[in-house]
Order: C-alpha cells, then structure tokens, then sequence
C-alpha cells in the first residue's frame, strides 16, 4: 500500500492503529531525513528518540500478529 493511503485508511480501521500508523509514518520521514533538532524535516530530534518509537512499534506489531493468529 503506498505510504499516501495509508493515514486515510488507518482513520477508517480507528484506535490504536491510527496511533500507530502515525508513528510509523514519522518514521519513515526520519528514514530518509535522519534527526532534525528544529523538527522541520522530521519529528525526531535525535536517533535515541526514534529508537524509542521503533521498539514501541515493534512491541506492538508483535502485539497484534500473536493476536491475529490466536
């Protein structure tokens, strides 16, 4: 799914997977735009704060698989 859908779709499915899809999203603009201290390019200041986010989106992700396959 191209990244341009997936903010209006994840506002469909509502809850926590709008949260999320926010956060992954950040991500992605920190993948290619790295730190950014003014936070005009991406929303993380330094990689230590974005490593927090990749260890709670993972948590979840691996939250919600185990769920889907129960």
């Amino acid at each position: 799914m191209p990244t341009t859908v997936l903010k209006p779709v994840a506002q469909v499915i509502g809850g926590d997977v709008d949260i999320y899809t926010n956060m992954a999203l950040w991500l992605h603009e920190y993948q290619y735009n790295g730190p950014d201290k003014q936070g005009v390019l991406s929303p993380y200041p330094d990689d230590e704060s974005a490593a927090r986010d990749i260890r709670t989106l993972i948590i979840k992700i691996r939250e919600l698989t185990k769920r889907a396959v129960q």
